[in-house]
C-alpha cells in the first residue's frame, strides 16, 4: 500500500460512521489487551503515550498541510485547517512535556521556545479571525455540520472522558485502572483528531469570508 493509497482510505474512513465506530472499538479492546500482556505500556513515555504524541503530530501535520495548499485564503476551508492545526501544536507541546526530557537547560529553553511560536502563531489567527468573525458566525450551522467538526468534538470528548481518571477522582477504582483508562481515553481521543483532519472540507472551500470593501 502507497502513501496515496492510504490517504484515500483514511479519508473513506473518516466519512463512514460505522467505520469509525468499528476502529475505535477496535483500537480499544486492542489497548486493553495489550496492557494485558505488557502492563507497562500506559507508563510516562510508553508505547501508548508515544501513539498518543505520533496521531497529535499527525493531525498536526495534516491540518497544517492542507492550510497551506488552500489556494483561497479567505475561503472558510483555509481558517478550519489553519486553527485546527495551531490548536493540534498546542496539544502536541502539552503531551510531549519537553522540559522532562531531559536534565539539560537546553529541554527548557526549547519547550519555551515553541511555547512562545504557538503563542505567535494563535496570534496571528486572531487577527487574521477578527474582521471575518462575522462571517463565520454567519456559517456556524454549516460548520457545525461538517464532519471535521463532529469528529473533532468526539474526539475533545474522549480527551474529556479521561480527566477523571488522570485526577484520580473515582477513589474507588484503583490507581492502576485509572492510569489506564486515561491514557486509553486520551489516545482514542487523539486518534480521533487525526481521523478529522482526514476528512473532506471541500464544502468549507465554497464559503468564503471576504472582507468588505472599504469604500
Amino acid at each position: 500500500m502507497n502513501f496515496s493509497s492510504l490517504r484515500l482510505a483514511l479519508q473513506s474512513l473518516s466519512r463512514s460512521n460505522g467505520g469509525l465506530f468499528a476502529t475505535m472499538l477496535l483500537v480499544t479492546v486492542g489497548q486493553i489487551g495489550l496492557w494485558l500482556v505488557f502492563p507497562a505500556i500506559d507508563n510516562e513515555n510508553h508505547l501508548l503515550e508515544c501513539l498518543q504524541a505520533l496521531f497529535l503530530a499527525l493531525a498536526c501535520i495534516v491540518h497544517g498541510q492542507k492550510a497551506w495548499t488552500e489556494p483561497d485564503r479567505d475561503s472558510l476551508r483555509f481558517l478550519i485547517h489553519a486553527g485546527l492545526s495551531a490548536l493540534m501544536f498546542g496539544f502536541l507541546l502539552r503531551e510531549l512535556e519537553i522540559r522532562e526530557m531531559g536534565e539539560s537547560y537546553a529541554w527548557n529553553v526549547l519547550e519555551k521556545t515553541l511555547r512562545v511560536l504557538e503563542l505567535l502563531v494563535l496570534l496571528r489567527l486572531l487577527v487574521f479571525f477578527v474582521p471575518r468573525a462575522r462571517a463565520v458566525f454567519a456559517n456556524v450551522r454549516a460548520i457545525f455540520g461538517m464532519r471535521v467538526t463532529l469528529i473533532t468534538l468526539i474526539g475533545g470528548l474522549f480527551m474529556v472522558a479521561g480527566w477523571p481518571f488522570d485526577k484520580k477522582v473515582i477513589h474507588a477504582l484503583p490507581e492502576m485502572y485509572s492510569e489506564l483508562l486515561e491514557e486509553v481515553f486520551e489516545l482514542d481521543g487523539y486518534l480521533l483528531l487525526f481521523l478529522a483532519a482526514m476528512a473532506d472540507t471541500a464544502m468549507a472551500a465554497r464559503i468564503k469570508l471576504r472582507l468588505p470593501k472599504a469604500r
